[in-house]
């Protein structure tokens, strides 16, 4: 058949619908043979493109030439630590127990046991115990030391590591051993772990001066909603016996941007700029306005921060500061002016990418825009500058010592029966002075390390004896003064076994109400600034 006879023939065996199928068919083959070819001379040109198959090129090379050497995975491994240390230190991998901790913070609850840690010599000793946890059912105190996980021994851990061993799928099981004090046996507790929303918010109540203090500890999912749930107790129900708030933000180290944007606008009236976002690219640009009117009928506002106020923390300061809402009282804040963003791998891992950095009212950067993103900013400055005394050296080194828990959690009832701030002293401040010594706790100021290094090279050096006499002067009265830091910190000391001890036999209710609302400095002072600029 020759071919015109046999295109004749075609023409009549497809009907014109199908010839009109078989030029569409035509012309979308021709299209995707086209686009398939531009693509790929696309990938040859676009060098940022290319870098990918590049690196996986190379793999493949190494694997044919020296397979001996070959180890893909780590291989891997470093090519990506490479990427991510030219990056930012907010900026990296997170491994999957790393990135389950993420989704803990935007779910708003964790699977666990219910109890909070701090790192001791024999493992972890239990700083609190929810009474809604498996723990507290099971019977587990305050002062307890958890000394194993499972079959893991957490001496020497971390609470931050042993966090990972504690916590998991809710209704999976976890064997703890826990020695408590005074016991020569151990107690080992199949717990079943549970399901347990976040506390954001461990205290909020009214003080006899008619100020509404609210701790708020971080500003992961849920916290904006908790603290509304406290505003509809203690305060919208009878507004009138508030005049003042205080929200305590000192250790906060964040949360979500969200939650911090969902707390301001509670304060804060119709139109106002709480936080704006500044992206490496136009579409990461946004300003997050007030909506709605001040749920506080406009009362005066002091937010007490520290060093620790950091992230989501510092959006809720500086949103209220530079809105002329909120005074802020303490220390200035960490400087962290930049807005992380997380994107799972598909392998159980993820990224964490610093994307933007935030301003507020007025254009006011933490951290320069047009810097690199690379350490933290100067922070927020205080309205009024107050130092706390737990961040001075003599009370940082007994805390960290933790000799203060142990006693207090040892002689509770003692402590609860007599009130930290009497006229005649109680018996058991000579006591603990005696447990110090007995543990071989020890307090060298900075003075005197210096003097005693001074003394060290003086006799290296051959020095006279002007010069020993004239250092051992000095450092005869740093050490004097150090073994007087404990009558100088008297009061700091009571109160803290006081608070340790209620909140051992009471939780942290009764210890805040009792034994921090009363005495704590940093409150009373920012209640008497409030008042006086009331009254101006």
């Amino acid at each position: 058949m020759s071919p015109t006879e046999t295109k004749n023939r075609l023409n009549q065996d497809i009907s014109p619908e199908g010839r009109r199928y078989l030029a569409w068919g035509i012309s979308l083959f021709v299209t995707l043979i086209l686009l398939i070819s531009g693509t790929g001379l696309f990938l040859l040109s676009d060098k940022n493109i290319y870098l990918p198959f590049r690196l996986t090129n190379t793999l493949e090379l190494i694997r044919i030439m020296h397979p001996d050497k070959y180890n893909g995975a780590a291989l891997m491994k470093h090519a990506q630590d490479a990427v991510l240390d030219e990056l930012d230190r907010y900026s990296g991998l997170l491994e999957k127990r790393e990135l389950d901790r993420v989704h803990e913070e935007f779910t708003g609850s964790y699977g666990g046991i219910g109890i909070t840690v701090v790192g001791h010599d024999y493992g972890l000793m239990i700083m609190s115990v929810r009474e809604d946890g498996p723990a507290g059912q099971a019977g587990i105190q305050t002062g307890d030391i958890i000394i194993r996980a499972d079959s893991t021994d957490l001496i020497e851990m971390t609470a931050y590591q042993a966090t990972y061993l504690l916590r998991g799928p809710e209704n999976s099981p976890v064997e703890i051993t826990v020695v408590r004090n005074q016991m020569a046996d151990t107690l080992r507790l199949n717990l079943i772990r549970k399901k347990l929303p976040l506390i954001h918010i461990p205290y909020a109540g009214i003080t006899e001066n008619k100020t509404l203090y609210i701790r708020i500890i971080d500003f992961e999912m849920g916290a904006s909603r908790e603290l509304k749930e406290i505003f509809d107790t203690l305060y919208l129900d009878d507004p009138d016996r508030v005049e003042q708030i205080i929200l305590d933000l000192r250790g906060n180290p964040g949360g979500l941007l969200r939650e911090a944007y969902r707390t301001a606008n509670m304060f804060l009236d119709d139109g106002y700029l709480i936080v704006g976002v500044k992206g490496r690219s136009i579409w990461r640009n946004d300003e997050y306005y007030s909506s709605g009117s001040d749920i506080t009928g406009n009362r005066p506002i002091a937010i007490i921060i520290d060093r620790g106020s950091a992230s989501a923390a510092e959006i809720l300061a500086g949103a209220l500061k530079y809105a002329g809402r909120a005074i802020l009282v303490g220390d200035t804040t960490f400087g962290k002016g930049l807005v992380q963003e997380y994107t799972e791998l598909g392998d159980g891992t993820g990224l964490r990418l610093t994307t933007s950095r935030y301003y507020f009212e007025g254009g006011i950067f933490l951290s320069d825009p047009e810097a690199d993103a690379v350490d933290s900013a100067v922070g927020i400055p205080p309205d009024y500058y107050f130092r706390f005394e737990e961040s001075k050296p003599f009370p940082v080194k007994l805390e960290n010592s933790l000799l203060l828990r142990q006693f207090a959690i040892n002689n509770k009832n003692r402590i609860i029966q007599f009130a930290p701030f009497t006229e005649s002293e109680p018996l058991w401040m000579e006591e603990f002075y005696h447990y110090l010594e007995k543990n071989q706790f020890e307090y060298e100021s900075t003075i005197t390390e210096i003097a005693n290094l001074t003394r060290q090279l003086i006799a290296l050096g051959g020095y006279d004896k002007t010069y020993h006499d004239a250092i051992d002067r000095i450092r005869k009265l740093a050490q004097n003064d150090d073994r007087n830091q404990f009558e100088v910190y008297k009061d700091y000391i009571k109160r803290r076994l006081y608070q340790i001890a209620l909140e051992s036999e009471f939780g942290t209710g009764r210890a805040y109400h009792d034994a921090v609302l009363p005495y704590r400095e940093d409150i009373r002072f920012a209640e008497a600034i409030l008042k006086n600029n009331d009254s101006e």
